[in-house]
């Protein structure tokens, strides 16, 4: 049990903990309810100056978790990591144990006489959240339950015997290398973005994507015989749904989430209905007559297997709906169109502006002004 004495008595923090050896520190590994870390972790620092052991601390940033914590019942925070100058501390093992055995369980005390000692030096983000999601919280008598909800709520700690400020700072930043989430497991695992679970109900849904979406990079490689990856999927649904430019907000995207058979009918059709319409190399995927073994040869002959060309095509679709319900004149425009690499004039994306002539590689930065020409030029062929 966590207990927190008053200033006038001999301990500040009295908590069951684990030591361990790491880097040459004593660590200590426990857990804080958000009310005893709100008590007792300082919150030293603020929006302008860096202190101590920490950067600037970047309110808005602090305010998105704060939103987080605030909206979110399933929610997670990952450790706050301390300092603390080892004469502040006192440890002692429930059991007794050699010298040569520095990982045991025993109970921490943190003296009150040094009222400075704790310095946090990866969380002050969370901290700052914790604070300000309690604060706000404890002003709305409407909201007690999840106020209290917070309170019993613990987040866990790591606690450094170390006292030296840049021996903290360099802590900061060996915890800070970690290696970014892949935008491909990103969109795997993140189930709150409507897109990633619209981009994987159509791995395993959709007669041209089934089986024909890498899940484990964040790119198709050339020789691989699926045609889009699961981050550039998803992407590409964003594309779909609000267009080249558009961005999906949260509320956005929580309106989605809401209604989410609704999401998977209009990427499903575009999937199974347009695409396969709008060009023979997914016609023949989706009959079965292009064997997806087939594909890295085909990527030689044609562009359509060009993840840049895949989502030009549902932003096509988007602008095209924007007038006309009926998508089957833009399909049969683009059927008909030339997609054959290294081409010149003539060939739809080298006239739309997107490859330049005996060029292989779709430009990003003209994808928009070509979705425009695609559509005008559909339109005017029609017209004809």
């Amino acid at each position: 049990m966590t207990t927190i004495n008053g200033n006038n008595d001999q301990y500040s923090l009295c908590t069951p903990a684990h030591r361990f050896r790491q880097g040459g520190r004593d660590v200590y590994a426990f857990s804080l309810d958000l009310m005893t870390l709100n008590r007792l972790v300082p919150d030293r620092i603020d929006d302008k100056v860096v202190k101590d052991a920490n950067r600037q601390l970047t309110a808005s940033h602090a305010a998105k978790i704060q939103k987080y914590l605030d909206e979110r019942d399933n929610w997670l925070l990952g450790t706050l990591m301390l300092g603390i100058s080892p004469d502040a501390i006192e440890f002692f093992p429930y059991q007794e144990v050699s010298d040569d055995d520095p990982s045991v369980i025993g109970e921490l005390h943190v003296d009150t006489k040094y009222s400075d000692a704790l310095k946090i030096f990866d969380g002050q983000h969370r901290r700052r959240a914790i604070k300000d999601v309690i604060r706000e919280l404890e002003q709305n008598e409407l909201r007690s339950d999840k106020l209290d909800s917070l309170l019993n709520a613990s987040v866990p700690i790591m606690l450094y015997a170390e006292g030296s400020i840049d021996a903290l700072r360099q802590m900061f930043a060996d915890a800070s290398r970690t290696k970014p989430i892949e935008r491909n497991t990103l969109s795997r695992f993140d189930l709150r973005d409507a897109f990633n679970l619209a981009a994987l109900w159509l791995e395993k849904n959709s007669d041209l994507f089934i089986d024909r979406v890498e899940m484990e990079r964040a790119s198709v490689p050339r020789n691989s015989t699926s045609i889009i990856a699961i981050n550039q999927l998803a992407a590409t649904l964003k594309t779909l749904v609000v267009g080249y430019k558009g961005r999906v907000s949260k509320d956005l995207n929580d309106e989605y989430m809401r209604d989410l058979d609704e999401l998977y009918e209009r990427c499903g059709m575009w999937a199974d209905d347009f695409m396969p319409s709008a060009r023979k190399e997914y016609e023949g995927l989706q009959t079965g007559e292009i064997d997806k073994s087939d594909i890295p040869q085909l990527r030689s002959e044609t562009l359509a297997y060009n993840t840049l060309v895949i989502r030009l095509l549902a932003g096509c679709h988007h602008e095209w709906l924007k007038s006309d319900d009926d998508w089957k004149m833009l399909a049969e425009f683009l059927y008909e169109a030339s997609l054959r690499p290294a081409s010149d004039k003539g060939a739809l994306l080298v006239d739309a502006g997107i490859v330049a002539p005996g060029s292989i590689t779709p430009m990003t930065w003209m994808v928009s002004q070509g979705i425009d020409y695609i559509i005008r030029q559909a339109k005017d062929t029609n017209s004809d």
